[in-house]
């Protein structure tokens, strides 16, 4: 795993863990919506990975994010450069 790759990860688990402090990597791969992550929680992780790898991203376009892997995929490649 690279770097970017840690640090948003690390990004994602400490927003899901102020919602339920038993989740763990593991769940970085669940749909959004069995994780009972509402639009203020997917808004609040948006902004927290922007700011963490200092990007700025489309809202609109992650709102659609059916599955967190779908933002780690998107944040990464932003980061990146692509």
């Amino acid at each position: 795993m690279s770097d970017m790759e840690s640090r948003i990860r690390d990004a994602m688990l400490a927003k899901l863990r102020e919602r339920d402090p038993s989740l763990g990597p593991d769940d970085l791969t669940r749909p959004v919506a069995d994780l009972d992550l509402d639009s203020l929680d997917l808004v609040e992780l948006h902004q927290r990975l922007e700011r963490e790898l200092q990007v700025k991203g489309d809202l609109q376009e992650t709102s659609g994010f059916a599955f967190l892997d779908d933002f780690s995929s998107y944040f990464l490649k932003l980061a990146s450069g692509e």
